[in-house]
């Protein structure tokens, strides 16, 4: 039986509709449900860009939140426009009387005019450059019929239940919520991205995520993320010339004074001192 992540690359191949799936139970800790990273978040270009400013991204994370919730406590399929004007249909993973998932199939253009009234008003809002997300709508899928989109969404939520009927169990050290909690951290360290953002994303409370991945991991999350910035900005500090700003920035820093402390503390020594060191 294949993996899931074949069947979402096979369906994806030639066309620029997006597939992603919001695990609400650990269904896809399994390792034939195990997806890529882009799968699990929203990733196309267009997204990036709206997140791109801070009152973009709070409206993409508040967008998103109320269509899991809503996903959630209606177990009903639902087509959904994001803020930004882009459709995506929703299909949520029911096994049990229980939701385990929601399959999102979206970065699809169904009204070409109507996406781009919206688009246009929430840049004004947002700050996002609209000739940027203009620019993008070239990667989006047109369709003119969403049944498309519930189409592929269900192929995707049945196989699923195939695949965790048939598939058997493994069972993990670390809780599901700690080990996506992780993989968020491990591939987004450079975002700034919160407790209250997965509690959002998940549907949990912000305190209970945080004393669970402190348990588990002997570590706080937001301890946790420093120490990954850290780690990568000691690798560049070694293995490249570029400015010390410059590496603060690319790994999530924001504030040069705070990069200094943290590393400071962490390494014994300053990050000019530390270059200095290698260097002689």
């Amino acid at each position: 039986m294949e993996k899931l992540q074949v069947l979402i690359e096979q369906i994806e191949k030639g066309r620029n509709v997006h597939i992603c799936i919001e695990d609400f139970n650990g269904i896809l800790n399994m390792s034939a449900t195990e997806l890529r990273f882009k799968n699990i978040i929203h990733s196309k270009k267009f997204c990036d860009i709206a997140k791109s400013t801070k009152k973009g991204h709070h409206a993409c994370l508040t967008c998103k939140s109320f269509a899991n919730k809503r996903s959630r406590t209606t177990k009903s399929n639902f087509l959904g426009q994001c803020f930004f004007g882009l459709y995506e249909a929703t299909v949520p993973v029911v096994i049990d009387d229980s939701i385990v998932a929601t399959v999102y199939v979206g970065n699809a253009v169904l009204d070409l005019n109507k996406t781009k009234k919206r688009l246009k008003k929430s840049c004004a809002s947002t700050g996002v450059p609209e000739d940027a997300l203009l620019k993008q709508l070239n990667n989006c899928e047109f369709t003119q019929d969403a049944n498309e989109l519930f189409q592929i969404a269900h192929l995707v939520a049945d196989y699923l239940k195939i695949l965790y009927n048939e598939v058997p169990k493994i069972k993990n050290d670390l809780h599901w919520l700690v080990s996506s909690m992780k993989r968020f951290a491990d591939k987004r360290f450079c975002y700034n991205i919160s407790l209250k953002e997965l509690a959002l994303t998940y549907q949990k409370n912000e305190q209970y995520l945080g004393r669970l991945f402190k348990k588990q991991m002997g570590i706080s999350f937001n301890d946790y993320y420093t120490e990954l910035r850290l780690e990568k900005a000691e690798n560049l500090l070694k293995q490249s010339d570029q400015k010390i700003i410059t590496i603060a920035l690319d790994c999530g820093f924001n504030n040069i004074s705070y990069f200094n402390r943290v590393f400071q503390k962490k390494y014994n020594t300053s990050p000019s001192d530390y270059r200095k060191n290698l260097q002689q």
